[in-house]
């Protein structure tokens, strides 16, 4: 899915939007809602009735600040707005922590006929520790 660039920019268009088109959007959706037969007769089944305006509500949005990770080619380390990188956050903390423990000691438990999975489990590790720069030993 992620590789289909047309379906991830359709996707982005619906999932990120504004607060005025989301409000457009659930307006539609409860119009629908007293329109349709079909709605309106399970309504008066389960006795509901959906108000045609959303609830406005007061609110404090909180800054997210600043994520700190481990230091960078230049020594330094990195930092990130977290509330501006959202939709990247995740490829934003492949990097190494700003600290972490060392995974030295470890082991992989399995049953006599799971042995190819717990290789296929360590390579995935293997590559997932790498990524992040994790220091690390063999299990």
């Amino acid at each position: 899915m992620r590789a289909d660039f047309r379906l991830m920019q359709d996707l982005a268009k619906i999932v990120h939007t504004n607060a005025e088109a989301k409000i457009k959007e659930i307006k539609n959706l409860m119009d629908h809602f007293k329109n349709n037969e079909k709605c309106k007769e399970k309504q008066a089944a389960w006795h509901l009735k959906f108000n045609e305006n959303p609830q406005e509500l007061q609110g404090i949005k909180y800054n997210a600040g600043n994520l700190l990770m481990g230091a960078n080619a230049s020594g330094t380390p990195a930092s990130f707005d977290i509330e501006k990188c959202a939709r990247e956050i995740d490829r934003k903390i492949q990097g190494k922590m700003f600290t972490q423990v060392q995974l030295k000691n470890w082991a992989i438990f399995h049953g006599d006929r799971d042995g190819q999975i717990a290789n296929q489990f360590k390579s995935t590790m293997k590559e997932c520790l790498d990524t992040c720069g994790y220091d690390k030993t063999e299990p």
